[in-house]
């Protein structure tokens, strides 16, 4: 099994009707798998590892991050002695543009590549 760094763009939205609250989060998560996953293989490992249960914010609404987009994902090149628990979370940023869309949270942070936009060598 191989470790590999995911890159992922969520984003926060109001349990009840769904709407984007317009707050993004950078997430860059370690996990493992036999070799280089596929994007449908990687779909389905966020769905299944990456979810979150709604909270209650201060304003009183019940909010839940998801995926939004995955950035990247490549093979960790070093050798990783031990055994590590994944999917392990290992670098995290909140954006404080509130009034901005994913998609202009992509253009501004991520123009240089995103994992999901690319062909499928």
């Amino acid at each position: 099994m191989a470790y590999f760094s995911l890159s992922i763009l969520f984003e926060a939205f109001e349990a009840k009707t769904k709407i984007s609250r317009k707050a993004y989060e950078h997430r860059i998560v370690l996990v493992q798998f036999p070799a280089k996953p596929d994007k449908a293989t990687l779909i389905e490992y966020c769905k299944q590892h990456l979810t979150e249960e709604p909270y209650q914010t201060a304003d009183g609404s019940l909010d839940f991050w998801q995926v939004s987009k995955i950035i990247d994902c490549f093979e960790l090149v070093e050798e990783v002695s031990g055994n590590i628990h994944t999917p392990l979370e290992v670098y995290s940023r909140y954006f404080d543009d509130f009034d901005s869309t994913r998609e202009e949270i992509l253009e501004k942070y991520f123009s240089d590549y995103v994992y999901e936009d690319q062909e499928n060598d």
